[in-house]
């Protein structure tokens, strides 16, 4: 209980999923929350994935915990995974696997109100962490090992040893089951755990205590990086939206901190493997390359150089990966009422809130490129949010102007192009809002302009 008050893992009235399987160490973490329960005002769930890789015994498994959840009256979310025909994509199966797991078990803690989610992992498991990373390389953020608190994951027994485990269950005749797989070596964790760690231990009968201590001198050093960052250069990282951006021209010229602080925000907002070869990668392109451009894509993130106010900054988001949209999109909005309208643009990954508003609004809030003013028709009561077509024009101060004109002007990248949301009211285009999705400038149609004198002002909002 201590070492959960120490991390503030748990608070009062939360409902806390158990991810477990059948072994000693889930075991235990059932038994020892349930115990805790009226401490905490909590309340718990369970959550075992079947991987379906050894048959009956993997049935008997999930009948275990099943069973054991059943006698302390608890929920059980059991759910099965045929990892005999799931593709790795380049992952090893351990990698392949966790991914899976907490893949389905963050959608069942969303979709079932659990504020929390508990794993099993011991302090044995993160010495063996720590190895294997050691082994196969890493840098220091690799050396934290496993983190007692990650977001809503918590970790209670990590600062329990295995034979702490042991003892306690063997002292109240509790039953687990042993996974017949943790003896094959050919898992590179089992071949630490059964060969490796324990030649170790025989010759270093201190290792594990050294391992550990390696672990809090990383965890120090990063804390006391991070903080000499922020003090040399205040305001360096800013998060907007679903997005990261990165003032990186202030520290080009320092390539440590450029690949403390990118490899920083893609490990703890995107929960993305950063390697050198890809931290060179994105250096290079945004070193070489003039004008908004892509320097880095996968399923996972996308990472831009874009220019802002005169500047280059460097922009990471998530990417809209898996999901499928047509070439054209377009959003109906009726703007009747004073009721503000919420809309998703699941296209181009944000929604929109759209208001009406007063000309003092505006002025207080003009200069924010998240958001767009336009003046419209007392008559007008409906507009559109879509992408661009072939022949956009906006009209300007000079004329009418090519949409596609205006687009490379803006020096945006070609998925830019087409990911940037227009305004549009009856045929005309209103507004083009790129800043919406990056913060850049809008622009607005000289038809539809605010002044003092507009009697129908209406706003698109960018929002979380």
């Amino acid at each position: 209980m201590e070492f959960i008050d120490h991390h503030k893992m748990i608070q009062k009235n939360d409902r806390v999923l158990l991810s477990l399987s059948a072994g000693k160490d889930s075991m235990f973490l059932l038994n020892a929350l349930v115990s805790l329960t009226e401490s905490y005002s909590m309340e718990i769930g369970v959550f075992h994935l079947n991987h379906m890789m050894r048959g009956n015994e993997s049935d008997a498994d999930e009948d275990h915990i099943a069973a054991a959840a059943h006698s302390y009256g608890i929920e059980i979310i059991a759910q099965r995974h045929d990892f005999k025909d799931s593709a790795c994509r380049g992952k090893s199966f351990e990698e392949h696997a966790r991914d899976i797991r907490y893949k389905l078990l963050n959608e069942t803690a969303a979709s079932r109100g659990y504020t929390k989610i508990a794993t099993a992992h011991s302090r044995d498991d993160n010495v063996e962490t720590l190895l294997m990373r050691v082994l196969t390389g890493t840098g220091i953020y690799g050396l934290k090992g496993i983190p007692p608190v990650r977001n809503n994951i918590i970790r209670p027994l990590l600062d329990l040893s295995a034979a702490e485990i042991y003892d306690y269950l063997k002292s109240r005749r509790i039953e687990w089951r042993e996974d017949s797989t943790n003896k094959d070596s050919a898992y590179s964790r089992n071949f630490i755990r059964n060969e490796l760690l324990p030649l170790i231990r025989s010759r270093f009968p201190m290792s594990d205590t050294a391992i550990s201590g390696l672990r809090e001198v990383a965890a120090d050093s990063i804390d006391l990086i991070d903080h000499l960052i922020e003090a040399s250069y205040p305001g360096l990282v800013e998060k907007r939206m679903n997005a990261i951006y990165i003032d990186v021209q202030k520290i080009m010229h320092n390539r440590p901190v450029f690949n403390h602080i990118v490899g920083r925000s893609l490990r703890d907002n995107f929960n993305h493997h950063v390697s050198r070869s890809l931290l060179n990668e994105i250096f290079s392109k945004f070193n070489t390359v003039k004008s908004n451009a892509i320097l880095f894509a996968n399923n996972s993130i996308h990472a831009e150089k874009i220019f802002n106010e005169g500047r280059s900054f460097l922009k990471i988001y998530a990417s809209l990966k898996s999901v499928s949209f047509p070439d054209e999109w377009e959003y109906e909005i009726h703007i009747t009422g004073n009721a503000g309208i919420v809309v998703q643009l699941p296209e181009i990954g944000i929604k929109v809130a759209i208001n009406a508003c007063d000309y003092n609004y505006y002025q207080n809030f003009k200069k924010n490129n998240h958001s767009v003013f336009v003046t419209v028709g007392n008559n007008v009561d409906t507009i559109y949010i879509r992408n661009r077509r072939n022949g956009d024009r906006i009209k300007t101060e000079c004329g009418v102007k090519k949409l596609k004109d205006l687009l490379i002007e803006w020096k945006l990248s070609g998925e830019e192009k087409n990911r940037t949301p227009l305004l549009v009211v009856g045929s005309a285009v209103a507004a083009v809002m790129p800043g919406l999705i990056n913060g850049t400038s809008n622009r607005v149609s000289s038809d539809f302009l605010v002044d003092k004198y507009s009697k129908k002002v209406i706003s698109v909002t960018a929002c979380s």
